[in-house]
């Protein structure tokens, strides 16, 4: 693009964005977005359902705004290390960055040179999914009534995996056991795929991850999903009750996704990016897309959002003290 174009396109974006107030009639200049590429940055590896949120959402967001939206990945420690890249970018609307009750857990569990609910601000919550307490195919149990006779009959024999120590599924293992009255044993992975490998292998009994994972083996009969973590049954397990429906009310909680950017960004910008997210949420097409992948759309604004993660992170804290869970 020639110097004449760039500055036809950027008098062309001011002209639109006047009308949403982004910029003021002397401040063409400073027309957003200007001809440089968004960055979205995904916390984790390639090939995950963030990264596959991040995706889908960054190609329709490219097309809203006429503008180069680039998907990064900086997985690492968690995703500690792609969330403090994100944190310490500039507020300008040109870094965006894939969320997750991951970081919500980190942030309240672990001190680190950023935190999600103090450096970062909601753009819009993209969907949720339930997580899931399955066991192997290969085992004997066939209930989650099974699952916990069992560890109360053996204490510390019974094992469950999940994607990491200090995760969100972990908090719920051991939130389960702590209700039922039962000590288990927790088995922590590098990531959910090593965790579903082993479930499906038999050399886990059990696992609490994300939904989405385990339902692609449960469809496969490699494992079973025994319950989920929502208040309702999900559609694509009409047949799975939900752990509120068995008696363990309390775990109501969902994995969710979302998009966030550097706390100080101009609200302006940030509702034209929550505006435009919200909208490419509820296109059909998106959410079809996301349901296969097992995330409910559940769009959500920028306030809104800003505030459910804030009490994310505080309801999470909460419960690593209560439950006394050890993270190192």
């Amino acid at each position: 693009m020639n110097s004449r174009s760039r500055a036809a396109r950027r008098t062309l974006l001011a002209a639109i964005l006047l009308g949403t107030g982004l910029v003021g009639a002397g401040a063409v200049h400073a027309a957003w977005p200007e001809d440089q590429a968004i960055k979205v940055i995904v916390p984790q590896a390639a090939g995950g359902t963030n990264d596959t949120v991040a995706r889908l959402i960054g190609v329709e967001l490219g097309k809203a705004l006429g503008q180069s939206v680039v998907v990064e990945n900086q997985p690492g420690a968690s995703g500690a290390i792609g969330m403090q890249a994100a944190a310490r970018s500039p507020a300008n609307g040109y870094t965006l960055a894939i969320a997750s009750d991951t970081a919500a857990v980190l942030s309240a569990t672990r001190k680190m040179g950023w935190r999600l609910d103090r450096d970062m601000m909601g753009v819009a919550l993209v969907g949720v999914q339930p997580m899931a307490v399955a066991v192997s195919a290969r085992s004997e149990y066939r209930s989650l009534a099974q699952l916990i006779s069992a560890a109360k009959d053996k204490p510390d024999t019974v094992a469950f995996g999940t994607s990491g120590l200090g995760t969100s599924q972990h908090i719920i293992g051991e939130w389960l056991a702590h209700l039922a009255g039962v000590q288990m044993i927790h088995v922590p992975y590098k990531g959910g795929g090593q965790a579903v490998t082993d479930l499906v292998a038999g050399n886990t009994p059990a696992a609490v991850l994300g939904f989405a994972p385990l339902l692609a083996q449960a469809r496969n009969h490699a494992v079973r999903i025994v319950a989920i973590t929502t208040a309702e049954r999900n559609p694509a397990t009409p047949e799975v009750p939900t752990l509120k429906e068995l008696g363990y009310s309390d775990i109501t909680r969902s994995q969710w996704v979302g998009v966030v950017t550097p706390r100080g960004t101009p609200p302006a910008i940030v509702k034209r990016l929550s505006d435009a997210v919200g909208d490419i949420v509820r296109q059909p097409a998106i959410q079809a897309k996301l349901m296969e992948i097992g995330v409910t759309p559940n769009p959500m604004d920028g306030a809104t959002f800003d505030g459910f993660i804030h009490k994310e992170v505080a309801d999470y804290g909460s419960l690593v003290t209560q439950l006394h869970i050890k993270l190192d």
